[in-house]
């Protein structure tokens, strides 16, 4: 997931402001909804973007105008995400900005399955989907490993400084490329994962290699 992210982070810090509206062509697949919505919030974070085209994929494409050519490659994907590579210890895993759907919060349950936690996980996601996954046993899947799951809030805007102070943490790991790039000014060492990985690194205390 946060390949869209990483993608939609260096375009946002290409484009570099409000006004400017990407037009990105050259996309193997139509992305899913899921990362749709990494791929924007990420592109808002390290641009203040607030609008993108997506040649063949949005109506609006084919009438916008291309004024400056940048390309993009996957060495430059894997590079913005070894920026933020980290290290192994880690002291919390959230999963916020974007907050979780009901699919992810489906795979997070899965990948929760059988585990306990030595560090905490929060999994943050919409008061709207919090009742779904409740009814569908997914919070206590996550909940039963030592996880909580949380709605109505965006980590990085709910006092994350105080938080880390009160808790001794430092080492932050996720999947949300928005939330890595926030992070570093509310004084966490913030490590970008897949999360798969950073659930693991919720079980041992270390991100695996």
């Amino acid at each position: 997931m946060n390949d869209w992210g990483a993608l939609g982070g260096l375009i946002g810090r290409l484009a570099g402001n409000y006004w400017a509206v990407p037009y990105v062509e050259g996309l193997e697949r139509v992305p899913g909804s899921d990362e749709l919505k990494h791929f924007g919030a990420a592109m808002a974070s390290f641009g203040s973007i607030a609008l993108f085209h997506l040649a063949g994929i949005t109506p609006e494409a084919a009438d916008s105008p291309l004024k400056v050519s940048h390309g993009i490659g996957e060495g430059d994907v894997k590079a913005l995400q070894a920026a933020y590579a980290g290290e192994d210890e880690i002291d919390v895993v959230v999963f916020s900005a974007p907050q979780l759907s009901l699919y992810e919060l489906r795979s997070l349950a899965a990948l929760c399955d059988g585990r306990r936690f030595a560090r905490p996980l929060l999994a943050v996601t919409s008061p709207q989907v919090k009742p779904d996954a409740d009814r569908l046993g997914l919070t206590k899947r996550i909940e039963d490993a030592g996880g909580h799951v949380l709605s109505g809030m965006c980590f990085y805007q709910s006092y994350a400084r105080e938080i880390a102070e009160a808790n001794g943490w430092k080492r932050l790991a996720t999947n949300s490329v928005k939330l890595v790039n926030i992070l570093g000014g509310y004084g966490y060492v913030p490590v970008l994962a897949s999360m798969e990985r950073c659930v693991q690194a919720a079980e041992s205390g270390r991100l695996p290699r």
